[in-house]
C-alpha cells in the first residue's frame, strides 16, 4: 500500500502539490522512500500549511476531478484554526467504520437500537461518522443536537457563558431523551457525565451501548460509567478526523484503556516528549515500553497523505503480542485545552 500511495503523491506531473514543493525543498525524490522508516527525511508534516492553504494543494492533481465524490473533514480547532483533509467513501469507510464494527462484534455492542448522538455536526466529520456507524449497526441514523463546541471553547470553564451554553446542550438531549426512548448514546466523556446527572435511574437502565469519543476516557471516568448505566456496553474509541478511530482490544475497569490499530493505512508511531515548543520532533527516535511519548502518525489515502503528523497528546507505549499500542492519553503540557473541556 505504502509503494502504491506514494507513486500517487509524489507523481512530478500529477501528484499532489504540497508534496512535491516539499520534495523540491527537500531536495529527495521517489526513489528515496522504499520503507516507512524512510519517512522522516520529510519532516514533521506543516500544520500551518493545513490551517492555511487551500485543500486543493493536498489532493494529488490526478484526483481534482472527482472531488465530488470525497467526503470533507475538519479538526476541532483545539489548538489553533483547524485543519482539513478529504476522504474517498471507501478511506472513510476503512477508517472509521471497519474499526467500529471490529468492536461491536468482539464486544457484543448492540444492534438495531436507537441512537443519540451529542457532539458537534457542521463540518466536523464526527457527525458523519455517528450517522455511519449507527447504519453500520442496523439502526436508525441518530438523534442529535445543535452543538457548537467552538463556540463552547471560547468560555472559560465555570463562566457565566459556560453554564448557560452546556444547560443549552443537555436540555436538547434530555428532550430526546425522554421522547425518543434511546438505548445507544455518542458523545464525549464530560458531556456524557453531565447529561447522566440529569437522567433518571430508569432512564440510565435503558441504555444498551456507549460510545465516547472527541477526548480520552480515563480509568475513573470507566468506572463512573460503568456505575451509571449498569445494562451498557461501553466501546470508548481513541481517533480525530484527520486519521480515523481506534479500539481497545480488551477492556478492564481497572487499567487505563490500550489502542491498536489493524488498518493498514495507517501507522500510529510513539517519539520522544519534546522538552518545550522550540525543541524539534525526534521523528526517527523510539521509546521503550511504558514510556509516555509524544503521538505522531502517517495515513496513507489515494486521496490525502498525511506523513509525521504530530498528535497534541502524548500516550504510553504499551506492547501486545507484539503489537503496539497506547494507552494513558493526556495532552501535551504546553498544548492545553483552551475551555473546560467537553470536546
Amino acid at each position: 500500500m505504502l509503494e502504491q500511495i506514494l507513486d500517487i503523491h509524489f507523481d512530478p506531473e500529477s501528484g499532489t502539490p504540497y508534496w512535491l514543493d516539499i520534495l523540491e525543498k527537500t531536495g529527495l525524490q521517489r526513489r528515496d522512500f522504499q520503507s516507512v522508516d524512510d519517512i522522516p527525511q520529510l519532516g514533521s508534516m506543516d500544520v500551518d500549511a493545513m490551517r492555511s492553504k487551500p485543500i486543493s494543494d493536498f489532493i494529488p492533481r490526478a484526483l481534482h476531478g472527482r472531488m465530488g465524490e470525497m467526503i470533507l473533514a475538519e479538526t476541532g480547532g483545539t489548538t489553533g484554526n483547524p485543519c482539513r483533509r478529504v476522504y474517498f467513501p471507501e478511506e472513510f469507510h476503512a477508517a472509521f467504520v471497519a474499526p467500529w464494527l471490529q468492536a461491536v462484534e468482539q464486544f457484543s455492542f448492540p444492534t438495531n437500537q436507537k441512537w443519540l448522538f451529542v457532539g458537534p455536526s457542521g463540518p466536523h466529520i464526527i457527525a458523519q461518522a455517528a450517522r455511519s456507524l449507527a447504519r453500520a449497526t442496523n439502526s436508525l441514523e441518530p438523534f442529535s443536537i445543535d452543538c457548537d463546541v467552538r463556540w463552547v471553547k471560547q468560555q472559560q470553564p465555570d463562566s457565566m457563558g459556560h453554564m448557560l451554553y452546556m444547560d443549552h446542550l443537555l436540555n436538547q438531549a434530555l428532550n430526546i431523551v425522554k421522547q425518543q426512548q434511546i438505548t445507544v448514546l455518542f458523545t464525549t466523556p464530560p458531556l456524557l457525565l453531565a447529561l447522566a446527572e440529569q437522567m433518571t435511574a430508569g432512564q440510565r437502565q435503558r441504555i444498551a451501548g456507549i460510545h465516547t469519543g472527541g477526548m480520552a476516557q480515563d480509568t475513573e471516568t470507566s468506572r463512573q460509567l460503568a456505575t451509571l448505566f449498569p445494562a451498557a456496553v461501553i466501546l470508548p474509541g481513541y481517533g480525530n478526523s484527520l486519521f480515523g478511530v481506534t479500539f481497545e482490544q480488551e477492556q478492564s475497569m481497572d487499567e487505563a484503556s490500550s489502542f491498536f490499530v489493524h488498518d493498514p493505512a495507517l501507522y500510529l508511531h510513539l517519539i520522544p516528549l519534546p522538552k518545550d515548543r522550540q525543541e524539534p520532533p525526534r521523528l526517527t527516535e523510539t521509546v521503550a515500553e511504558g514510556q509516555r511519548s509524544r503521538v505522531m502518525f502517517h495515513r496513507f489515502d489515494e486521496s490525502f497523505l498525511l506523513l509525521n503528523m504530530l498528535e497534541r497528546d502524548t500516550a504510553v507505549r504499551v506492547i501486545k503480542d507484539g503489537v503496539q499500542g497506547l494507552t494513558n492519553i493526556e495532552g501535551l503540557s504546553f498544548q492545553q485545552k483552551k475551555s473546560g473541556g467537553v470536546y
